[in-house]
């Protein structure tokens, strides 16, 4: 058949006319779909970066003023340096993107301000600390620059056992106290966040990582735990309202009140104790008083 034959048939000339519209709405899928999942991935990668600034900020802050790290375990911030740097040297030598793993070098430098914070205030800065931290400079320089590639992996494994057991310590130490301890409820619900994102970026700029997936999903489920485990603790067995349960890195913490009869009986006890201690330094001559009294 002639070219005008064909195009003399309707059937013809109804898909010569549907052609350019099929041809453009393929295109405009392919433009819409891989280009801009890669830019809103790259966006949202530094979004969590500039939110990893305030990652461990409340912590740092909590325990600085209060003066106090008691509701914090030492163990639980080493264990959380030596994930975040291995995951630094495995995205590092492997040449990701900035934007898949910036979040992870500021809060490498937030978990040592904060390992160095609770261990001064729980009076730990002594030789093996010293010990301990000469031995992980030593390791992290090897890694970054010297490592092979079969050690920078086994590294991240490592990297994803170490993230999800840092916080197991924490976690055993609030259930054996039965309270929400000293970590942070923002700290737990930004990392659940980024956690969350972190597995749409590393989708989208890391190739699917397996290695990076697993870690991110491990991360996102223990911070989870924590976080109800502060809640629960919190708001339902001490009866705090929830939004100071949330706040409690901005409110200093109101005195305890007891509940319990042995507890009302100790605090009556030491009441009573304090008022005889009183009376008789008020019988006794003035010169005999205990100074300052």
């Amino acid at each position: 058949a002639s070219p005008s034959a064909a195009l003399a048939s309707p059937s013809a000339a109804l898909e010569l006319t549907r052609l350019p519209r099929t041809l453009a709405a393929e295109t405009l899928q392919l433009a819409a779909a891989s280009p801009d999942a890669g830019l809103i991935a790259r966006w949202l990668g530094f979004l969590v970066g500039a939110g990893s600034l305030l990652l461990y900020t409340p912590i740092a802050a909590r325990v600085y003023r209060q003066r106090s790290a008691n509701g914090l375990t030492l163990s639980t911030w080493w264990l959380k340096l030596l994930s975040y740097t291995c995951s630094d040297a495995y995205s590092f030598r492997n040449g990701y993107p900035l934007s898949t793993y910036i979040e992870t070098l500021i809060i490498t430098v937030e978990a040592c301000g904060v390992l160095l914070l609770v261990a001064h205030f729980q009076r730990r800065l002594d030789a093996a600390f010293a010990g301990l931290a000469l031995s992980y400079l030593a390791a992290a320089t090897w890694a970054l620059s010297a490592a092979p590639p079969e050690a920078i992996a086994l590294g991240q494994s490592a990297a994803t056992a170490l993230n999800t057991c840092a916080l197991l310590p924490q976690i055993a130490q609030n259930a054996a106290r039965r309270s929400p301890g000293g970590f942070s409820p923002v700290t737990a619900g930004l990392a659940c966040a980024g956690c969350a994102i972190r597995l749409f970026t590393t989708v989208e700029l890391a190739g699917s990582d397996p290695l990076l997936l697993a870690g991110f999903a491990a991360g996102l489920a223990v911070n989870a735990a924590l976080l109800s485990q502060i809640v629960y603790y919190g708001a339902v067995v001490e009866g705090r309202p929830l939004l100071l349960v949330l706040a409690a890195d901005f409110v200093a913490p109101a005195e305890k009140v007891p509940t319990s009869p042995s507890e009302r009986a100790l605090m009556r006890a030491s009441e009573l104790e304090a008022l005889e201690e009183a009376s008789s330094e008020a019988d006794l001559p003035s010169h005999k008083r205990s100074p300052g009294r």
